[in-house]
């Protein structure tokens, strides 16, 4: 029976990884496929300009057309990455935390049942005052 299963499991995951690496495969083509055109179209957008305005003229509009749109990218990223540490950091301390805890709170847990209920107690409310004020921020 255990074979059995072990072997479903195995060929569960060898089709799983299959999908994946496929499904890559196919977004990795359709990103060349973008970045192709993208070139043509700057390469259309410079001969337009280059006859409007001239050749260096319109290396230099692309070109401060793109540092822009880089700066741009770059402040909205680096504001997504500031929300994103900020709400994270009590989160990834408990994750940290959790497996050196883990033990000495089971052991607790065993010799100290009227003890348990405490910490349990204390911990829902930790998580319902923590909920909240996650709930207000978002």
């Amino acid at each position: 029976m255990w074979r059995g299963l072990s072997l479903l499991a195995a060929t569960e995951v060898g089709s799983a990884m299959k999908r994946s690496v496929v499904g890559a495969v196919i977004y990795l083509v359709a990103l060349l496929c973008l970045a192709v055109a993208f070139g043509f179209l700057v390469a259309a957008g410079h001969d337009v300009l280059a006859e409007a305005y001239g050749d260096t003229r319109a290396s230099l509009i692309l070109a401060g057309l793109f540092a822009a749109v880089g700066a741009v990218i770059m402040l909205v990223s680096a504001w997504i990455r500031s929300r994103a540490r900020h709400r994270r950091t009590l989160a990834t301390t408990a994750m940290v935390v959790a497996p050196a805890m883990a033990p000495s709170v089971v052991r607790t847990f065993i010799r100290h049942p009227g003890v348990s209920a405490g910490v349990v107690a204390g911990i829902v409310a930790l998580g319902a005052i923590l909920g909240r004020q996650w709930g207000k921020e978002s």
